[in-house]
């Protein structure tokens, strides 16, 4: 009887087998070769994300560290961005996002007010992942018209890189390399979708890491960086402001600030309801579109939102049973399917989910070393 596991270690791997397999490890390489001035070390070729093995920063005594004097963080965006932040727009399809971040770019790199918001004057760079190079050519010479802006250099770079967008483990580094020196501000990355790849955006662990390499942008340039983020389908009047973008909820729980455009009942006007970690509240306003700006508009009630489809439906315990598979999900991963799924905000899913365990519907298991919530037989 032939040993045929004996007879493939004395003759070897399958020589076409091999040669194929170190044609694609070269492909992959070059395919994540550094530009020149790249860093190396940010390069991981798993599917796992990127991994940085820098040496991590010194541990510090709490007593020390309040006694350091460390410098402010200038804001950009006065009550709405810091410098060196994330911050993401969301909005609904067609509720003009690129022209309100290509106006938020204009106005910084002018020093002139963003929807009656003070800026601080610094260059500013716009990556265009989406919009052909003369159509975007339009929008700029059209907002600087409306705002009476003579162009000047050094103020605002475009950068078009529609057809060549990448997954973002490849093209931030290249973007990075590129940079790093320029002494920008603010970088608006337009559209981010544009940089998934295979990155799933219900996934809260690969949303994750897009967001964590968004942050290295900031933290190699040390740039505001603003992106533009969709909306979930659904009536966004029956969720909370936190809740309309799709995808994770790690979207929302990421960004330093939040500014969300949401249909007003008027035509062509949006509620601004700005979500901020590091600054005071801000008042919800009303911006009204007067092509090609948004422009605040007193006259407007900022409660007034757009209801979709007419009367929202009362959510109940039902609902978010309904989603919980008899395995289980960790609590983030059903509170997210609730969201995307039934537009449940996250108020009234931890209302709904007291109301279930109260009821004694769901019990807690523990599954894979992790406690996750299992419906009751």
């Amino acid at each position: 009887m032939i040993d045929f596991e004996l007879l493939a270690r004395e003759l070897g791997p399958d020589p076409a087998v091999a040669v194929a397999k170190e044609i694609a490890q070269a492909e992959e390489r070059e395919q994540f070769e550094p530009e020149p001035g790249e860093p190396a070390d940010w390069h991981d070729e798993s599917d796992h994300g990127l991994i940085q093995v820098k040496e991590l920063p010194a541990i510090v005594d709490a007593s020390t560290f309040v006694a350091t004097e460390y410098p402010a963080v200038p804001e950009l965006i006065k009550g709405l961005v810091h410098q060196g932040t994330k911050v993401v727009v969301g909005g609904g399809s067609k509720s003009f996002k690129t022209w309100v971040q290509l106006d938020a770019a204009i106005s910084v790199a002018y020093g002139l007010p963003w929807m009656e918001c003070e800026t601080v004057a610094g260059r500013v760079l716009f990556v265009n992942l989406e919009i052909k190079d003369s159509f975007f050519q339009g929008r700029v010479k059209k907002i600087c018209e409306a705002r009476g802006i003579q162009q000047c250099p050094s103020r605002l770079d475009i950068w078009n890189l529609r057809g060549y967008s990448a997954p973002y483990r490849i093209i931030l580094p290249k973007i990075i390399a590129r940079i790093k020196e320029v002494g920008y501000s603010l970088i608006v990355l337009d559209p981010v979708y544009k940089l998934y790849g295979n990155t799933d955006e219900n996934s809260a662990s690969e949303v994750a890491q897009l967001l964590n390499e968004l942050e290295r942008v900031c933290v190699e340039t040390g740039a505001a960086v603003l992106f533009g983020a969709h909306y979930s389908k659904g009536n966004q009047a029956a969720k909370e402001s936190i809740d309309r973008i799709s995808g994770s909820g790690v979207f929302a729980r990421d960004p330093d600030s939040i500014i969300p455009f949401t249909r007003h009942e008027e035509e062509e006007s949006f509620v601004v309801e700005p979500i901020l970690r590091n600054l005071p509240p801000i008042q919800p306003f009303v911006v009204t579109w007067n092509y090609p700006l948004m422009e605040r508009n007193q006259d407007l009630d900022p409660s007034k939102l757009k209801q979709a489809g007419g009367r929202p439906k009362e959510s109940s315990g039902k609902d978010i049973l309904d989603l919980l598979p008899d395995a289980g999900l960790t609590n983030q991963e059903w509170e997210d399917l609730a969201q995307k799924s039934a537009g449940i905000s996250r108020r009234t899913f931890y209302r709904l989910k007291m109301e279930l365990k109260t009821a004694d519907a769901i019990m807690f298991s523990r599954i894979n070393e992790h406690w996750k919530p299992v419906r009751k037989q």
